[in-house]
Parts: C-alpha cells; structure tokens; sequence
C-alpha cells in the first residue's frame, strides 16, 4: 500500500474529491460565512458614530465606502480557518487510521455498508436542502451543546473560532470519496503514511472551497440563491453513485452497470466472457485491469476445481488496483504495473463478483457445475 502515489492522491481530491465534498460541506461554510456578515451588518447599523466616521473618512481619502461584508482578506479568513482546521483534522485522522490498520483490515462487504450508509445520508441531507419533507431535517448534524455554546460566547475570536469548528466537525461528514481515501490510509498499515494520504487528499480540496468561498464573498447573490439546489442536486448524484459503489463492493449483480450492460448488449450477449483454461486439478485465466476497470467482466469457472488467476496491471493508478472479492473477503493491492495472483476454490455455483475498492469497476465469475 505505500506505494500509492501521493500526486495521484491529491489530484483525486482536485478534481472529483473536492467537488463531492463542497456537495457535503459547502452549507456549513455557507452559514458560517452568512452569519459573520449579518452580524457585521448588524454592528455597522446600531453605531452611527462609525458609519458616520467612516463616511469621513471616505470623504477626505476620496475613496468609495466599502461594502459592509468588510475587506476581502477579511473576508477570507472564515474560509482560511475552515480550510486550516479541516486539514489538521484529517490528518490526525489519517495518523489513527493507519496505526488502526496495524492490527484490523475491514472487509469489502464492510466497506460496501459503509458505501451504502452514506449514499442514504447523502440522499438525507439532499432533502434537507430542498425542504422536501420534514423527516429530512434529522439526517442534519450539529454540533454538541456545549461546543455550540462555546462558539457563541466568543466575542472577538467568535468568527474565525466557528469555522474552524466546523472544519473539525467535517470529519464526521466524509463524501464517499473520503471515505475511500480512509480505507487506503487503514490498508498503509503505517501511521505516518496514513496521515501523508489523508493530508495530500484534504489539501486537493481546498482550492474548490477557495473558489467557493470567493463567490459567497463577492456577493454573487445568484450564487446564493440556487447553491442549495446545485448541492442538492450533485448529492443526489453521489447518493446514487455511492449506493451503487456499495452494492457493487457487497457483490450485489444489482448495480448500474450490470443493468446498463444488460440493456445495451442483451442478456444472451457472450461479449467480454472467458471460460477459464482447465489444467491437471486447476483452472486458470487472466484479467487486465485498466483505469477504467477490468477486461474481461465475465469468466466462467467450474465448481470445486481450484482456480489460479492472473491480473495483469499496467501503469493503473485508479481505484481499479484494489481487486476486491467480496463474498470469499479477498483484498489484493495491485502493483501499479505487474502481475498479481489470486487463488481460490469455487464451492457453489451462481455468479461471484469481484470488483474494485469503491465498488465503481465491477465484473463476476460464472461459477458452473
């Protein structure tokens, strides 16, 4: 596992990373910063004394007066805080989930419940956004009473102390594709790798909050106006996408893309289908993994003859290198280049899946009599 490229890890989180945590987090910086201007509105409007010294001011410099929301370097300090707090948090995370990994490895089907849980959340919070019912308002998680309360009696420190609380607090709001980065930081078995993972991932994320946090201050009250549905509307995507992960990784035949290649190629269809080569007392067959996934999806093996295969990687640094078996809990990390063998014996027939760590690349093994 320490052979994960850092690079690759931050870019993960510069692209897709960053734009399924803002989907997650963004209300809270939201309301943190919507709050600290109302308050500075507030404060402006109840002292004349100021505005009219400031009035003066402006005046003699001949210089306009400037918007109540405060200076732009003012302004980006909830966001630098929020940022800040987050990036220490994750990588303490990291340093614990990697020492954790020195004595527990969690199974794909784990993981695949783990996936499924926070697609439900995500779908939860989505509600919320969207006041679609009631009900949805339960699956929003705030802060202990006495953190709350903490927050609200600082005076001057108040508006950089409540980001960064909730900075602290993102933790336990991962994106699915968080929480893919905490396996890997589990899988490192190392401390100090772990929290390297989970620092080089959070620190990819923060130029999308950066951007973010620029639109909020510029006052781009548009922007305002539709982010909860733009929120809404890509956590309902990443609900899907990471029920779907989870299905995959419980090896479930039930996932999008079963259905889609069902739907395009027919049911009868024996495209990409291999029948493993039968030896003396053993089978064998070879998979290529890209990083788009493993070729070819479907082999047919026999029952109860033991089976050898062979996965050959080139140069694959997504996902697709953690080759998972969910229902026989085999976990392999593929060699960025190389080849990998898994054995094991088929004991009933049906379909077995095999699939990625995130359950996004999917394919199974026919097991016949």
């Amino acid at each position: 596992m320490e052979s994960t490229n850092l690079f690759i890890i931050f870019l993960t989180g510069l692209t897709t990373g960053g734009l399924t945590c803002l989907a997650l987090q963004g209300g809270l910086l939201t309301s943190v910063i919507a709050k600290r201007e109302e308050k500075l509105v507030s404060t402006l409007a109840s002292s004349k004394k100021k505005i009219k010294a400031i009035i003066a001011r402006n005046e003699v410099t001949r210089q306009p007066a400037r918007p109540a929301g405060g200076s732009t370097s003012t302004q980006f300090l909830p966001v630098v805080s929020f940022l800040t707090s987050k990036l220490l948090v994750h990588t303490l995370l990291g340093f614990f989930l990697g020492l954790l990994g020195t004595t527990i490895s969690l199974s794909p089907v784990t993981r695949g419940w783990l996936e499924v849980f926070i697609g439900i959340y995500l779908f939860g919070i989505a509600g919320n956004l969207l006041h679609l019912h009631p009900l949805f308002r339960y699956f929003v998680i705030t802060p202990p009473k006495f953190l709350a309360k903490l927050a609200k009696n600082e005076s001057k420190s108040n508006s950089i102390f409540a980001p960064a609380l909730l900075g602290l607090m993102t933790i336990f709001l991962p994106c699915a594709v968080t929480q893919a980065m905490e396996v890997v930081a589990i899988g490192t078995g190392n401390p100090l790798y772990g929290a390297a993972i989970m620092f080089a991932f959070v620190l990819g994320t923060s130029p999308t909050f950066l951007i973010f946090g620029f639109l909020l201050n510029q006052g781009a009250g548009w922007f305002r106006k539709y982010f909860p549905t733009i929120a809404a509307t890509g956590m309902f995507g990443m609900s899907i996408f990471s029920i779907n992960g989870g299905a995959g990784l419980m090896g479930s035949p039930y996932t999008i893309q079963n259905f889609w290649e069902a739907a395009t190629t027919g049911t009868s269809s024996t495209t990409d289908n291999n029948t493993a080569v039968l030896g003396n007392n053993i089978q064998t067959a070879t998979i290529t993994a890209f990083d788009s996934g493993y070729s070819p999806r479907n082999i047919t093996l026999k029952q109860s003859i033991p089976a050898k295969i062979k996965i050959v990687t080139n140069r694959v640094s997504s996902c697709a290198r953690a080759f998972v078996i969910p229902a026989l809990n085999i976990s392999k990390l593929l060699p960025s280049t190389g080849e990998t063998i898994v054995e094991f014996t088929p004991t009933r027939t049906g379909p077995l899946a095999f699939s990625c760590s995130m359950g996004m690349y999917t394919g199974r093994f026919n097991i016949i009599n």
